[in-house]
């Protein structure tokens, strides 16, 4: 079987649901190839709710809406921020994921459960697929390969996988909360910071680090430190590290976790995901895969930048947290955390903010 599209994306998540859309509304043919239609990514489940409308998304995916976060210190000092001007909506990620797919299908996308094998490179690319227990080549001129941390298309281009930060969570049932909570500690999240959000049934809750042997003894810390008895199933799941090395290689453009674009110290990655197909599209559109790079660093660069040396200096220790949360109780530091975190400001203001706020720490 042979099949052939101008523009063949790998992997139907956000990103590539995205960049499929945005390709397929400007009348390009494009054909979006998904190893499992039915899987579930390991995920809290919270977007900001102005991705919806940036985004085009469809708002009947929203379960919830979060109006205020809590971010509890390692000694347990609690401080609760109303997110004025943008909540954070909570989706449930199996039924987000189908409706980008749809949506994108609406707009002329073939979407195919099919797994890729290999690239033969040539005036065209040719890709090599496994669909329906049957061999299926795809040519195509442009790839977008937004097939996970795990891609494929990376192994198959001969490029590193990124280095991997690990999360372990589960939904618990007879618990709920309206919060979406951010606690930080070395003893069960170093680095990084655990997490208790509202589920559309129960919560989920969560904790991550960088050392994949350890990630079981940190999970358990925290469940034992917030008092939580497990009734789910508990899923282990790695994401990337950003480091902002890998754009494209020729007409193959990398977008979501297989560029690595998860945000240091927030560990954000759908938001990023979803503008990253954007992009690519975008570029692909004006026919110079070049530019998306340049598109992603315009908007993104210095922010990705900023928040890694944020978490590299408060979160590498517990007196280091504890001031991190301190800050955050004066109104203008929170102010410029939810310009840049929650309400995705366009503009440099919120940025210039949070250097003129946080910069004396990173000298």
């Amino acid at each position: 079987m042979k099949l052939r599209a101008k523009v063949l994306v790998i992997g139907g998540g956000p990103a590539g649901a995205i960049a499929a859309r945005f390709l397929a509304e400007y009348g390009i043919d494009v054909l979006l190839l998904e190893r499992n239609l039915s899987f579930v990514k390991p995920c809290g489940g919270a977007v900001a709710l102005s991705a919806f409308d940036e985004l085009g998304i469809p708002k009947t995916t929203i379960k919830r809406e979060v109006k205020c976060i809590r971010i509890i210190s390692p000694k347990g000092k609690g401080l609760d921020i109303a997110l004025k001007g943008g909540n954070l909506a909570i989706i449930e990620r199996q039924e987000f994921d189908n409706a980008l797919r749809r949506k994108a299908e609406e707009y002329g996308v073939k979407v195919i459960e099919g797994e890729f094998s290999r690239i033969v490179t040539g005036k065209f690319y040719e890709v090599e697929a496994k669909i329906a227990d049957s061999k299926a080549g795809i040519v195509s001129e442009y790839i977008i390969a937004a097939d996970g941390v795990n891609s494929r298309v990376r192994t198959a281009l001969g490029i590193r996988p990124s280095r991997s930060f690990f999360t372990a969570s589960e939904h618990i049932t007879g618990s709920k909360t309206d919060l979406c909570e951010f606690w930080f500690g070395s003893f069960h999240a170093p680095l990084a910071y655990s997490w208790v959000f509202p589920a559309t049934e129960g919560i989920s809750i969560g904790t991550g680090c960088f050392e994949p042997g350890k990630i079981n003894l940190f999970f358990e810390r925290f469940k034992t430190r917030k008092g939580i008895v497990s009734n789910g199933r508990k899923r282990i799941y790695r994401i990337p590290i950003w480091k902002g090395d890998l754009y494209n290689k020729d007409n193959v453009i990398f977008i979501g976790d297989a560029a690595g674009q998860v945000m240091p110290l927030t560990y954000e990655g759908i938001y990023y995901a979803m503008k990253a197909g954007e992009f690519a599209a975008k570029a692909i559109i004006e026919k110079k895969a070049n530019n998306y790079r340049k598109m992603w660093t315009n908007r993104f660069q210095k922010r990705f930048v900023l928040m890694e040396k944020l978490r590299n200096f408060f979160l590498k220790d517990d007196e280091s947290a504890e001031r991190l949360v301190a800050l955050h109780r004066r109104p203008e530091i929170q102010e410029a955390s939810l310009s840049l975190w929650i309400r995705k400001n366009r503009g440099t203001e919120g940025l210039l903010d949070y250097i003129r706020f946080f910069g004396k720490f990173l000298r």
